[in-house]
């Protein structure tokens, strides 16, 4: 993709944005358990209004941030473009950021000590690289033998061996929006796998796809979007659907309620798919439909269904981390930098991170002490 000729000057004095008509909800805390989850995966709490957190991400990880920007993104996209026009490609997605995230990016490109641009690149790069894996199942509660529902998922990304050493659970307080968990990377404050507090959760999925210009928000800060405002599935379809898309991608969705679904996206439109009562739902990366079932399109998506249909009704929390296990991606594990599951109705988390992750174990992490406990097990890193 071409870079444009759009003034810097327009990035910097536009006040312009996309928006969608979703008003924001009244925070609503859970129950508080009684003592704080410990996970040796590191914790950052940001709460506030868009500036404090932006201004608190990048005071404390600011050496990370520039140390990624130099080492990762930009190695990262050289094979497609040279740092600068990867920058003024990001930079014009500035452009069509909501005025929260706006306002919190500007904080923490100023906390941080870098550019605008550069900070935008954090959140833009994966619109700006066709590259990507990752797997996601989805299960009701009767796939398990305690009756309770789970997500769960594997990210294939990248690493340069270097992003899968810094990964974080960041929790977000926003005021006026909903309380989320994300699993990410310092300067990144959009959101690729996460729940919010209501027990909405979401991964996405890589899909082939063209690189486009831009034209709407970076799609990592459409799903943060989704968290931030939507209480269950059939909500976070409905903002999909009426909000601008930049890219394609695959994106599974469960609530507390146990409903699930795979948003296969496109620009142009979105599909719905929906899983059989009492099968696993599963999405990889390509898209196909309201087709569940018809093997031969990616291994991985295969050895999922097999296993899962195999094993369903007794196929706990241990069990979905062992299956994910099974379709890791690269050499030795390597491209599999984040593994994780969700168990939505009761805002719990299991999660592993690093080189190979489902192989490291996974820390259950109790996200209702942070929601319900600002500061409870204050940043664990």
């Amino acid at each position: 993709m071409k870079s444009q000729n759009t003034p810097i000057l327009i990035l910097l004095l536009c006040v312009g944005c996309a928006s969608t008509a979703v008003a924001p909800p009244s925070p609503l805390a859970a129950p508080t358990p009684a003592v704080p989850a410990v996970s040796a995966v590191p914790v950052v709490q940001l709460r506030g209004d868009p500036a404090r957190i932006g201004s608190e991400h990048g005071q404390r990880l600011g050496s990370v941030i520039r140390m990624l920007h130099d080492q990762y993104l930009l190695p990262l996209l050289a094979d497609q473009r040279a740092g600068i026009e990867a920058r003024v490609e990001a930079g014009l997605f500035y452009l069509y950021l909501l005025p929260e995230h706006r306002d919190e990016l500007n904080a923490l490109a100023r906390a941080a000590g870098i550019g605008r641009l550069d900070a935008m690149l954090g959140q833009a790069f994966l619109d700006l690289m066709p590259q990507g894996g990752c797997s996601s199942i989805a299960l009701p509660a009767s796939a398990s033998p305690d009756g309770v529902a789970r997500m769960g998922g594997n990210l294939d990304f990248p690493s340069l061996h270097i992003v899968d050493k810094h990964g974080v659970l960041f929790i977000y307080r926003p005021a006026g929006r909903y309380q989320f968990a994300a699993i990410g990377w310092p300067g990144m404050i959009g959101v690729v796998s996460g729940m919010n507090e209501k027990g909405l959760c979401l991964r996405c999925m890589e899909v082939p796809r063209g690189l486009r210009p831009a034209s709407a928000m970076p799609y990592p800060l459409l799903y943060r979007t989704i968290l931030e405002q939507c209480a269950d599935v059939d909500q976070a379809i409905d903002l999909l659907r009426r909000t601008d898309r930049q890219t394609a991608n695959n994106l599974m969705l469960m609530d507390a309620a146990g409903n699930r679904a795979v948003a296969e996206i496109r620009p142009e439109g979105v599909v719905i798919r929906r899983p059989k009562p009492d099968a696993a739902l599963l999405s990889t990366n390509h898209q196909r439909g309201q087709d569940n079932d018809t093997p031969g399109l990616c291994w991985r998506y295969d050895a999922l269904h097999a296993e899962s249909a195999e094993q369903f009704g007794h196929i706990g929390a241990a069990d979905l981390q062992k299956m994910l296990g099974t379709v890791v991606q690269g050499d030795g594990g390597d491209f599999t930098i984040q593994s994780m599951v969700f168990e939505p109705a009761r805002r719990v988390l299991y999660l592993a991170v690093g080189a190979d992750a489902p192989q490291r174990g996974y820390q259950r992490i109790d996200v209702n002490v942070y929601f319900a406990n600002p500061g409870a097990g204050e940043d664990q890193r």
